[in-house]
């Protein structure tokens, strides 16, 4: 058997392999993969403290205490607020509903032929639970704590994820230059180039789109906030988060923007505004987030990440979730691979289609 057909072969019962662990072994793998998300997203942060003299478990420490505070501050700062904007705006619109009855749906219905009188029970019922939706926690640990299963697994992930992390974190680097070794020699090249062009895919995607859309929701909340919109944050943070797939984030959150300003009583100047903020947010995003944060660097496609995330949620559950998008990054790697392989002149053993990076 030819050394191509032995590298297919190979490839093809890894592949079988880490599909069947994940199978059968799903719920077990869950903290590991979260862990692995954190280690690598936090690894650049340990690096530089490393270049700068700091020992290896130091940095992991002092990285530990910057994610809890971040953390600590996003759960004490930002969601109450989010939280009662969200029910301020929930509030607003269940104020519309007679409008809604007798003018919107009938329009609908006759100019689209759809029935969206559902709408209306959903916002009914929204305005009659409006009251108790601050209290939702109490009702959740209650049902949590009644959960001595759930409770207790709960704990359990909460315990061993940061483990994980610190331990994986503190010797990524050495995990990195160990794991090429467990390939036969013959592949070990081929391994270490196919892992530094998944690095490059994965690094563009997480680090690099992650800090696009923080700027992003910095951006909207900010300018929505000058020009007078009570609910600024919701809708900021709602728009980066959605810009992980181009124009989504403006669109969504240009649309809830000037609902939340036509109930608020912006009128046609506050539309404006608001078209201005988001105008300039996509400007920023195209001419300066990207360039400068992204770069010329290889990324996915977001078709296939919202195809990933599917994929993966539907066949293995929250850790098809988690590992959908570096499951994809690196098949995108490997299908350039197995192409260059498969159209390999047999003769010359020169691939006719050798692997290319975009740039």
């Amino acid at each position: 058997m030819s050394s191509r057909r032995q590298f297919l072969w190979g490839l093809g019962l890894a592949i079988g392999t880490i599909v069947l662990l994940l199978h059968y072994l799903g719920n077990i793998l869950a903290p590991f993969a979260l862990a692995m998300l954190l280690a690598f997203l936090a690894n650049p942060t340990v690096d530089w403290m490393c270049r700068h003299h700091f020992p290896r478990t130091l940095a992991t420490i002092l990285s530990f205490l910057v994610i809890f505070l971040i953390g600590t501050g996003l759960v004490l700062l930002v969601i109450p607020i989010i939280e009662q904007e969200g029910v301020e705006l929930a509030r607003a619109l269940a104020n519309y509903l007679p409008l809604w009855n007798t003018t919107a749906i009938p329009w609908i219905r006759s100019h689209l032929g759809l029935d969206v009188s559902s709408f209306s029970h959903l916002i009914l019922s929204l305005k009659l639970h409006l009251h108790s939706l601050p209290g939702l926690t109490g009702p959740i640990f209650d049902w949590i704590s009644r959960s001595g299963v759930f409770l207790v697994g709960l704990m359990f992930d909460l315990f061993l994820v940061p483990i994980l992390t610190f331990y994986l974190l503190r010797d990524w680097n050495r995990l990195l230059l160990k794991a090429p070794k467990l390939a036969p020699p013959a592949y070990r090249q081929q391994l270490i180039e196919t892992a530094r062009e998944v690095n490059h895919v994965l690094s563009a995607f997480f680090r690099g789109q992650i800090l696009v859309m923080v700027a992003l929701a910095v951006s909207y909340t900010l300018g929505l906030t000058l020009v007078g919109l009570h609910v600024a944050l919701l809708v900021g943070c709602f728009a980066g988060l959605m810009s992980f797939v181009p124009y989504l984030g403006f669109f969504s959150g240009l649309l809830v923007a000037c609902i939340a300003m036509v109930i608020q009583g912006g009128g046609g100047i506050g539309l404006l505004a608001v078209l201005a903020v988001f105008a300039i947010g996509e400007g920023l995003e195209s001419f300066v987030y990207i360039p400068w944060l992204i770069g010329g660097r290889t990324h996915l496609h977001p078709v296939t990440v919202i195809f990933a995330i599917l994929a993966g949620g539907t066949l293995f559950g929250f850790v098809g979730v988690l590992l959908a998008v570096p499951v994809a990054a690196v098949g995108q790697v490997v299908l350039r691979l197995v192409l260059a392989q498969v159209y390999t002149d047999p003769l010359s053993e020169t691939p006719l289609l050798p692997p290319s990076r975009s740039k």
